[in-house]
């Protein structure tokens, strides 16, 4: 047996997908929401058995080492090295490409540089001036521990000295971290000095960059420094205190987020630890695909400043596709989350308590904007609004908005409901989705009667009991199915000896055949409501149906062939021998049905 094999055999799909996405049982299968597509009813199944997924929204499929690969963004070689560490593999032959060699170089030398400011921020003298100014700014040492923070040196070659002339990394691959920078003269230096350090992981909890705060700058130095883009690093993918506090999060079911990496630490000292912080001033779409896989809510708090606002504004276009709920927390006017909660923790506590939605947000922002008293101030307000408010799906919900703008303006509903219509019809918006039912997203094949019970057998074999998974298959083994696929499957089963669990069967399966048999199942289930527990009463009625319409097929074939040679005026002798024996098969069929 293969690495692969052996560590595709340990691992279940079920564990991998179940711990970082909500799913439930429902039957044989287990199903949820797609974490690969914005929807509201669950389309995604997961087969234990078959250790297979499918969504019949987006049609995202594959088993295991897939999902790494699309949910995570790993590498085939990650997702076997993880699945290979979950189950106590160790593995030996397999051989790594460049690319992960590299990735594997890079996130060795960027833990080490981590671990390195640290112990100067926790454990040497030239780290006092960075706790008394982390202290200064209420950070304790528990968050210090919790987000390893660390301090750079404020000289040129600190990190770089240790790294690659005590540790022997190359400088090419010190550089190609993000950890120094090649000077104009050929000379390479730190890129991070005298700064107080914020790791930067990814969703797994890796280090893949840094964000460095200054102290003491002078005037040109920018208040922070982040990692430059690498193989590791993107910007538009990381949220600080995702991997951190990830399990605060999935608790809470919400996610607020903020712009600076202060506001994270102090809010968790606050006890409010479902929060992240992005890099760079408004969400991005990798950001709310990443958000909306952990939370329902995501509520934004980012500067109440003029620029905030509009990175706010264009943070709620973002998230709009991600289908979960939408809120906004209303932080003081010239404060961000972290100097309000070192004044007045509570005070925090209490604004997270009391958010806005979207909606609430977006038309007092209009009316802050413009000036209500006037009539081209009225009028640029609704131009604002309009666009939000025809987004508005429920009708009650509708109403309610319809109701507060018309009365800020001093104007009637319906002149702001014709407002909304003129919108509607001079600028067409794209035609909402529908959310599909199961039945309608999976279109039913026009199929016989006999290969519908030749699928509805199939379900059965292999949602009922493995122990009789090889007797049943040699039961089956008797048929033709017309079914692609289906008789290859049956009676390689049907030939297995010794213990065999689906698991084990489909694992040697090629990975067409695995699909054949996902495919066929959960489009049974979905368009019949199939609840089968494939009980021996149940299964000898299903193969007495396929028997008979086997039969019934066979009878309609030979009746057709008869009728073929009935029109011939002058038949030969083989033609008449062929007919009599025909004859004679449809007699004894028909004793059979």
């Amino acid at each position: 047996m293969s690495q692969i094999q052996e560590v595709k055999e340990a691992s279940d799909i079920v564990d991998v997908i179940g711990s970082r996405i909500s799913i439930q049982r429902s039957g044989t299968y287990f199903r949820g929401l797609c974490p690969f597509h914005g929807e509201k009813s669950p389309s995604f199944f997961v087969d234990e058995r078959l250790q297979r997924y499918k969504c019949f929204g987006c049609g995202e499929s594959g088993d295991a080492f897939t999902f790494l690969e699309k949910y995570e963004g790993m590498s085939f070689a990650e997702a076997l090295q993880h699945l290979a560490d979950k189950a106590n593999i160790t593995l030996e032959s397999y051989k790594k490409s460049s690319d992960d060699e590299l990735q594997e170089q890079l996130l060795e030398v960027l833990d080490l540089a981590k671990e390195y400011y640290h112990y100067l921020l926790t454990e040497h003298k030239t780290g006092e001036v960075a706790r008394e100014y982390l202290k200064n700014r209420h950070v304790n040492n528990e968050s210090i521990k919790l987000f390893q923070l660390g301090y750079s040196l404020p000289g040129w070659d600190g990190l770089m000295t240790f790294l690659h002339k005590k540790k022997k990394y190359s400088l090419d691959l010190l550089e190609q971290a993000g950890l120094i920078l090649k000077g104009k003269n050929g000379r390479y230096y730190d890129r991070f000095r005298g700064r107080v350090m914020f790791p930067l992981r990814d969703s797994r909890g890796r280090v893949v960059g840094f964000s460095g705060r200054v102290l003491e700058g002078t005037a040109k130095d920018a208040k922070y420094i982040n990692s430059p883009e690498t193989l590791l690093y993107h910007k538009s993918k990381m949220l600080f205190g995702f991997s951190e506090l990830f399990q605060h999060i999935r608790k809470a079911g919400s996610v607020i987020v903020v712009e600076g990496e202060f506001d994270v630490v102090t809010s968790q000292q606050a006890h409010v630890n479902n929060i992240v912080a992005i890099k760079g001033s408004a969400l991005t779409e990798d950001h709310a695909k990443l958000l909306a896989r952990v939370s329902d809510t995501v509520l934004l708090a980012l500067d109440s400043d003029e620029a905030g606002v509009k990175a706010t504004k264009k943070s709620i276009d973002v998230l709009k596709s991600t289908k979960v709920e939408l809120r906004v927390l209303q932080v003081p006017e010239g404060k961000d989350p972290d100097e309000l909660i070192r004044k007045d923790p509570k005070l925090w506590r209490e604004t997270v308590k009391h958010s806005v939605t979207a909606y609430d947000f977006l038309i007092s922002a209009a009316f802050i904007q413009f000036d209500a008293t006037t009539p081209s101030g009225k009028r640029k307000i609704m131009e604002e609004l309009a666009p939000v408010l025809s987004s508005v799906s429920h009708a009650v919900e509708l109403e309610h908005y319809i109701k507060s703008v018309s009365e800020k303006l001093g104007v009637q509903q319906q002149t702001v409901k014709d407002d909304i219509q003129s919108y509607k019809k001079h600028k067409k918006l794209p035609e909402e989705k529908k959310e599909k039912t199961e039945a309608q997203k999976i279109e039913a094949k026009k199929l016989s009667p006999k290969e519908k019970q030749e699928q509805y057998c199939v379900y059965l074999l292999f949602s009922g009991d493995e122990r009789r998974l090889v007797d049943r298959a040699q039961e089956l083994a008797e048929f033709n199915f017309e079914t692609a696929g289906l008789n290859q499957i049956i009676r390689s089963l049907a030939s297995q000896e010794g213990t065999v669990t689906v698991k084990t069967f489909s694992m040697h399966l090629p990975e067409d055949l695995k699909q054949t048999i996902f495919d066929l199942m959960a489009e049974y289930r979905s368009f019949s409501s199939a609840t089968s527990d494939g009980s021996d009463e149940e299964w000898k009625t299903a193969l007495a149906k396929l028997q008979k319409l086997s039969i019934t097929e066979r009878i309609n074939q030979i009746t057709y062939k008869l009728a073929l040679l009935d029109d011939k005026p002058d038949k030969t002798e083989a033609e008449e021998e062929k007919q009599n024996q025909l004859l004679k098969e449809i007699v004894l069929l028909r004793k059979n049905i």
